[in-house]
């Protein structure tokens, strides 16, 4: 949602730009240069690719699990996985002492946003093919970052639906450092 917000205006308005650009040239008598079209055309292309992947990559709440689309893909995560939801600012997320180095880069502009944390009991790998729809840096430890428009609402669904459990023994011991 971020990177349509960002550049939605800008590649819009060079397209147009070229457009009117060539439009005056040949109306103005001069020859037509057909690659002031193609950069147009393209810019535009552009433009449709971030808005359609944006509106095919979310989260729903699903019968079975919790559900992450992407454009390609789609994934369910049961929700006897799934062992807490919360919805917290990603500040706060990270002002534990062992996370505070992680909150960098791309995460750092989203510091105030209401994120859902979910607690997961999935494999390794389980978590990275979660880590991979969801996006870069949206998995920490066993904790699924979602960063999405209506997060309270997300957390209010799941938590409805997500069984209470006790820790498992993998999370009671203690971490080595």
């Amino acid at each position: 949602m971020e990177i349509w917000r960002r550049t939605r205006v800008i590649l819009i308005y060079a397209a147009l730009v070229m457009l009117v650009g060539e439009g005056i040239t040949v109306f103005g008598g001069h020859k037509f240069a057909p690659s002031y079209v193609a950069v147009a055309v393209l810019l535009l292309a552009l433009a449709a690719a971030i808005y359609w992947r944006q509106r095919t990559h979310y989260v729903e709440v699903g019968q079975d699990g919790l559900l992450l689309h992407t454009p390609f893909r789609s994934e369910a995560l049961p929700y006897e996985a799934l062992r807490q939801s919360r919805c917290q600012p990603l500040r706060v997320f990270f002002d534990a002492p062992t996370r505070r180095d992680l909150l960098t880069g791309g995460l750092r502009r989203f510091a105030g946003t209401q994120a859902c944390i979910v607690r997961a009991e999935l494999s390794h790998e389980e978590l990275l093919q979660a880590g991979r729809l969801l996006g870069r840096r949206t998995v920490l430890d066993q904790d699924l970052i979602m960063l999405v428009e209506h997060a309270e609402a997300l957390d209010r669904a799941l938590q409805t639906r997500i069984r209470r459990r006790p820790p498992t023994a993998a999370a009671k011991a203690p971490r080595r450092r």
